[in-house]
């Protein structure tokens, strides 16, 4: 409902002010938002914080010259507590560095203490203040020629996904009507009829019919054509 119309709305404006084409945006944030829910973050917090790595994706990418694909699976997994894939750029997302941070933040309780949600929050909390200066960059250095070529496939993305949208409709349409077309042919009119299994008592098989009474593959009584 208003929550699908929201996110809408956000994803067409990512591509001139983060570099994510619209589907992108929505993968991104739509993932993002399945790992915070499933450690117990949701409602309009989840919705939040998804957008907000989402947007950090593409101005990371556009810092460290990466991918946006690479660098929100840097990011997917720093957010998940694996620390390495952030730590190739700089940013120690460690358990003894998320619980320093916590005591800066007036959090006494230890990072191992924590359930998996307060973990959650406090690594998304760690990794935006790290990231400060990178937020913002690709609006910053959208007319840079890395920029540009980033906007360039992004856009024959969203591009490719609208001609998509336009023709898998008619393409749906008409597999349909082959499969009605093809289900409905007769069988025997292209010289395959089918055998026709009938339940008959073992004794009462008509002819041209024959017992399968012997068979080891029936357990029931039937009689098939010779």
């Amino acid at each position: 409902g208003q929550s699908a119309a929201r996110i809408d709305r956000w994803s067409r404006e990512l591509l001139n002010s983060h570099g994510l084409a619209e589907l992108s945006a929505k993968q991104y944030s739509s993932t993002m938002g399945t790992i915070l829910k499933g450690a117990g973050v949701s409602g309009d917090e989840m919705m939040v914080m998804s957008q907000n790595l989402t947007m950090l994706t593409g101005d990371m990418a556009s810092l460290y010259n990466l991918q946006p694909d690479e660098m929100f699976a840097k990011i997917r997994a720093g957010i998940s507590g694996e620390a390495e894939p952030l730590k190739q750029l700089g940013i120690n997302m460690s358990a003894a560095n998320l619980e320093a941070y916590a005591l800066s933040q007036g959090i006494d309780a230890s990072y191992n203490s924590m359930s998996q949600g307060q973990q959650m929050i406090l690594r998304y909390n760690y990794l935006l203040q790290a990231t400060a200066d990178a937020q913002g960059d690709f609006g910053r250095t959208s007319d840079s020629l890395t920029n540009q070529q980033k906007l360039l496939r992004e856009n024959f993305t969203q591009l490719s996904v609208k001609i998509m949208g336009g023709v898998m409709p008619a393409a749906a349409k008409l597999a349909q009507g082959l499969n009605q077309a093809m289900t409905s042919m007769d069988a025997e009119a292209l010289g395959a009829s089918p055998p026709r299994w009938r339940t008959w008592p073992f004794s009462s098989c008509p002819s041209p019919w024959r017992s399968c009474r012997r068979s080891r593959a029936w357990s029931l009584p039937c009689c098939r054509p010779f």
